[in-house]
């Protein structure tokens, strides 16, 4: 879709993240950052530049698991002026994530195994801006009032449950970066990086 701004995506993105995410349903956590050069990011990050792995997400999540680091983050782009970065083994909030520069970064996590689902954040030089999770009754307030634009609209409504908010989670993420997550988004060849223990400690 080339204007996401004016609908939702073809396809269910939670849908999507179990048929293609190798189990990172249970565990999805995904920073979409301004800018097109994933290398600033991996160095932001504190990545090890000599680990650096072409690769798609299914042998991503191999090597992870037989990694005696705790963390690392799969780069590549996203859409055009947006790369995105999928972290293993950091928690939400963590100061990697508020370590990306003056950009805008939104930041997406949640766990199906727990029923969680964090607030959609965005930050900018180092600092949570706020929340962009769509008002769930139409006409309520959002935390950001400018990214109202970007909420979708009466099919926002309805009953909720853990999958839909992802879905609609995942739908403004879309909106603002001008790209829905599709199936070409989960078979994409990207770049893994070890992010040595130790990197963020007592930061």
């Amino acid at each position: 879709m080339t204007q996401p701004e004016q609908g939702l995506p073809a396809e269910n993105q939670w849908d999507l993240m179990v048929e293609h995410g190798h189990g990172l349903h249970n565990g999805f956590h995904g920073l979409w950052a301004e800018g097109d050069d994933p290398e600033e990011l991996s160095r932001l990050l504190r990545a090890d530049p000599d680990s650096r792995l072409e690769c798609d997400l299914e042998t991503a999540v191999k090597v992870y698991g037989r990694m005696r680091e705790r963390a690392a983050a799969w780069i590549g782009p996203h859409a055009p002026g947006w790369t995105h970065v999928l972290v293993l083994g950091l928690h939400p909030y963590h100061p990697a994530v508020r370590n990306l520069g003056k950009r805008r970064v939104l930041e997406m996590y949640c766990r199906e195994e727990l029923r969680e689902l964090e607030p959609l954040n965005l930050y900018y030089d180092g600092e949570r801006i706020g929340s962009v999770i769509p008002p769930y009754d139409q006409g309520a307030d959002m935390d950001l009032p400018e990214c109202m634009p970007y909420a979708p609209g009466p099919e926002r409504g309805g009953t909720r449950s853990f999958t839909r908010d992802v879905h609609f989670v995942a739908s403004m993420v879309g909106r603002i970066t001008g790209r829905f997550i599709d199936r070409d988004w989960w078979t994409a060849t990207r770049t893994l990086y070890r992010i040595p223990d130790g990197s963020w400690e007592s930061r």
